[in-house]
């Protein structure tokens, strides 16, 4: 097992031989968190009544005042799980026998091999070690939800479409509170600019274990719209819930868009400007060869030919000015477009990072589950040997006493 696990166990350790007791608490003392020791049960159970974090009790069987079978009894009223190992140079019928009746955890013959005594540790932190593993795991997910749910909006709804969680930055752009949740359906919440058909289509692929991501118009309790950039995933087969973690499109964004739209139209102006100033040029032109066949009888046509000739260059002036700004306002855009692109791609690489990471810690809860499960199918059919043993020694002793 991992160091930093051993590292957390405390042990208590009971026997009547000095000598015994003072190699073992030193070997011991070196890898585990903390040894306890005790000369009788009766100071073995007063340290244990006062350190209740001790986690396995290792104990010889004849001591004065109170033996080691005493100590097993009186430790079972309190505790039923904690593991015992008994060490004994000879181990009898009864003493086997009353030992398994108390739920011992496992024996061990004297002379003590310090080898064999911690494989038999590690055989009696095995659970304990799954749990410490389970909990490492938990933590990590909490981690990585605390994170998420710092910088994303994120909800669960069931297979019906009822809403039955928003984390608080849902709940701040929606604008409804946590007690509105129960009577809350997804089609409180998703714009009615998206089709029917559409967000059925999406139900489907949901229901049948595929994830969804795609930037959906929403709609707040106000009525106001907004848009996020989501992933909806169901949690699990054996559960109909489905969790969706979303990325707000922000004011920034919203505000790209806006100019983009303005950008197009101040095209489309230009755009019929520009026919316009051809046709007022073309007017012009014809007025100007008017003007030159007149120019003859009369020399006040001549300085109106000269003004519409600077009024025409300044017209060319302003259209050459505004095609260069506009050309620059586009290609500056297009940066910060392209730029946008590529953090909402890593954005989203993070977060398929995070499930994968999720799935595959999922995977190992359910796995040490099965693992826990095998250990109590083998106490079961350790117990039911057990139980045989005990009708085999009835048995004999019945043919004994006739």
């Amino acid at each position: 097992m991992e160091e930093s696990f051993l590292k957390k166990i405390s042990i208590l350790i009971v026997d009547d031989s000095k000598t015994d007791l003072a190699i073992i608490d030193k070997s011991l003392s070196r890898y585990f968190k903390k040894v306890y020791s005790a000369s009788d049960g009766a100071e073995a159970f007063e340290i244990y009544k006062e350190n209740k974090n001790i986690d396995i009790i290792i104990s010889d069987i004849q001591m004065p005042k109170i033996n080691g079978l005493d100590l097993l009894k009186l430790v079972r009223r309190s505790d039923l799980s904690i593991p015992f190992l008994i060490v004994s140079a000879t181990f009898d019928q009864d003493i086997l026998i009353q030992s398994i009746n108390l739920n011992v955890s496992s024996f061990l013959p004297k002379p003590i091999n310090l080898h064999s005594l911690i494989e038999k540790i590690d055989i009696l932190c095995e659970r304990k070690y799954f749990n410490y593993k389970e909990e490492l795991r938990k933590d990590e997910i909490n981690n990585y939800l605390d994170s998420v749910n710092t910088v994303a909006c994120i909800y669960k709804m069931n297979h019906d479409g009822n809403i039955t969680y928003m984390n608080n930055p849902m709940l701040n752009i929606t604008g409804y509170e946590e007690k509105d949740i129960d009577m809350l359906f997804f089609d409180h919440i998703i714009h009615p600019d998206i089709p029917k058909k559409y967000i059925e289509q999406s139900w489907e692929n949901l229901k049948n274990g595929e994830v969804w991501k795609g930037n959906t118009k929403f709609i707040t309790k106000n009525k106001e719209a907004f848009y996020l950039n989501s992933t909806i995933f169901k949690l699990s087969s054996e559960d109909d819930s489905f969790i969706t973690i979303a990325f707000l499109t922000t004011k920034e964004n919203l505000e790209k868009r806006d100019f983009q739209k303005k950008v197009i139209n101040n095209i489309k102006e230009y755009n019929l400007k520009e026919s316009n100033y051809k046709k007022e040029i073309e007017n012009l032109n014809s007025q100007k060869a008017n003007l030159i066949f007149l120019s003859n009888t009369t020399t006040g046509l001549e300085e109106k030919i000269a003004r519409l000739r600077s009024q025409v260059n300044k017209y060319e002036l302003e259209l050459n000015q505004k095609d260069k700004k506009y050309e620059q306002m586009l290609k500056h855009k297009q940066e910060e477009i392209r730029s946008f692109v590529e953090k909402a791609q890593n954005e989203m690489i993070k977060v398929s990072l995070i499930q994968e990471e999720k799935v595959f810690l999922e995977k190992n809860i359910k796995l040490i589950a099965k693992q826990n499960m095998m250990l109590k199918e083998e106490s079961e059919r350790s117990n039911k040997r057990l139980k045989d043993l005990e009708e085999l020694l009835k048995i004999s002793r019945s043919k004994k006493s006739i």
